[in-house]
């Protein structure tokens, strides 16, 4: 493991300046952007002198394969062409059978809560890799990763922020490119800092910017993810975590190096409106989203954040669906490390358990807050 001991104190260090005041691919297998380009290279819209098959809605599927040949938006492998992909179809001989976002089983029955978040957890993480990065500080080249990497980056942050009901959140071209900056300086500093100094090799103005308005991660980019949202070594903020469940979050910007990576999370124009935001989160939850990254949340604690509700002076109780009260110990975590407000609860001689449920109750000044976590095992549900 890559300096853990030397880095926790600094790990995953964000924001430090102060407080927060492509085209999508079509599927089509041409991708030389020639929308008349067939799925073979040929060009489809003309037909050719035979009158065979045509590609009418440009999407790169021929009208003898395309369920609705004006319809670009028509999904790829849908034999009985109900608008639903095979992979995603109980049954792809059937428009009218169910499908997997709604029945995980196929068993005929829609989705528990249980079922419908472990598909979604099971679904947007079944790819985790990282791609290669083409980059080098030989040539202070900042570079690119793969676009898996990136989508899946993407795809994880907003997993967490759907489970936590929370909107989508995307990203746009300069600030990524920013964020690729800020990798390119901590992977030719070897560490991590959010105010690099301009004789840092490979230093630019704008992976400066980046980097203090940035979570930033000695690893690459997807795995980060998961490691902001335990955040470990930030006990007194634990603002990788609130970033990226902050009502103003978005667009944000995604950088990444074979070993490390920066995520831009700081001036966005977000604008939801969520009283108050827990991790994790009301409802059925991933039990395995306890055990991410590094440390559990058993270490690192339950968080509650909120921009409207100040949770100063807050004292907490958690009570299993045994009744038996678990003690906490509770933490003001510092302001505006994506929300005004915000505390940690660390489990006390006790740790959460697959297949439990938790009652919180929080009084602080700024009122009153309940809700319960049911920890479903979703491996088990597989």
């Amino acid at each position: 493991m890559r300096g853990l001991v030397l880095l926790l104190p600094v790990l995953l260090g964000l924001g430090c300046n102060g407080p927060d005041t492509d085209d999508d691919d079509d599927d089509r297998s041409d991708d030389t952007g020639d929308p008349d380009a067939g799925s073979d290279g040929w060009g489809g819209s003309g037909g050719g002198s035979g009158g065979g098959p045509v590609d009418s809605d440009g999407d790169g599927v021929l009208s003898d394969e395309d369920c609705d040949d004006s319809d670009p938006g028509m999904p790829v492998g849908d034999a009985d062409c109900d608008g639903t992909p095979t992979a995603d179809d109980c049954d792809d001989n059937d428009p009218d059978s169910t499908t997997r976002a709604d029945d995980a089983d196929c068993d005929g029955v829609p989705n528990t809560p249980a079922e419908a978040v472990c598909s979604r957890w099971t679904s947007d993480r079944s790819d985790l890799s990282e791609g290669a990065w083409d980059g080098s500080v030989a040539t202070c080249d900042p570079g690119t990763t793969e676009p898996v990497a990136f989508g899946n980056a993407l795809r994880l942050v907003n997993l967490f922020r759907w489970i936590s009901g929370l909107p989508e959140v995307g990203t746009l071209p300069e600030l990524n490119e920013k964020a690729q900056d800020c990798a390119l300086i901590m992977q030719a500093y070897g560490g991590l800092t959010h105010y690099p100094a301009e004789s840092f090799e490979c230093y630019t103005d704008s992976g400066a910017q980046a980097a203090a308005a940035s979570n930033i991660s000695p690893y690459a980019g997807v795995y980060s993810v998961d490691l902001y949202m335990s955040d470990p070594g930030n006990s007194t903020t634990l603002g990788h975590r609130r970033w990226i469940l902050s009502n103003g979050l978005g667009p944000i910007g995604l950088g990444s190096t074979s070993d490390f990576s920066c995520m831009l999370v700081i001036g966005g124009s977000g604008s939801d409106r969520a009283d108050w935001t827990a991790w994790p989160p009301p409802g059925a939850v991933p039990f395995e989203l306890t055990q991410l990254a590094w440390a559990t949340l058993d270490q690192t604690g339950w968080s509650v954040q909120s921009d409207s509700i100040s949770l100063s002076g807050a004292s907490v109780s958690i009570t299993r669906d045994d009744g038996a009260d678990l003690p906490v110990v509770v933490t003001q975590l510092s302001p505006y490390y994506g929300s005004q407000w915000a505390i940690s609860m660390v489990p006390s001689g006790w740790g959460a358990e697959p297949g439990r449920s938790y009652d919180v109750h929080i009084e602080a000044s700024g009122g009153v807050i309940d809700y319960t976590v049911d920890l479903v095992d979703c491996d088990a549900l597989d």
